[in-house]
């Protein structure tokens, strides 16, 4: 039998630092293929998931410039590898939130709020 295997990369990622596994390319594979049972035949791997966000940004309390930067190296190196459909999603800023509700009395710095983001639109690579 041939199968297919769709990796939402997303969730994986939180699945395997919880775990405590690097996320790299060869982890990625290395779980699509545990996926398939010896009487099967993998012919494609489709995984979905976006590149770091890369951009600026005002901190919320400092108002200071920050600066976002990563690498979508490893999403292009598991793109190249054999049987491997990559599917970008666009990764969009949407500013910050606090970290924990209600918000407490004391004043507030840049450390207590996190980035929200969302994915939109998925491409092919």
């Amino acid at each position: 039998m041939r199968v297919s295997v769709l990796i939402d990369g997303g969730h994986l990622r939180v699945l395997a630092r919880q775990a405590g596994h690097a996320y790299k390319p060869d982890y990625i594979d290395k779980v699509a293929q545990a996926c398939v049972a010896p009487d099967e035949r993998l012919v494609r791997i489709f995984y979905y998931d976006c590149a770091p966000y890369i951009g600026k940004a005002k901190l919320p309390v400092s108002g200071k410039d920050f600066e976002f930067n990563g690498s979508d190296a490893w999403l292009r190196k598991l793109a190249a590898r054999d049987l491997f459909a990559v599917r970008r999603g666009v990764l969009k800023f949407r500013g910050f939130k606090p970290k924990k509700i209600p918000i407490s009395a004391v004043t507030l710095t840049d450390a207590d709020f996190v980035r929200t983001s969302s994915r939109k639109v998925w491409t092919c690579e």
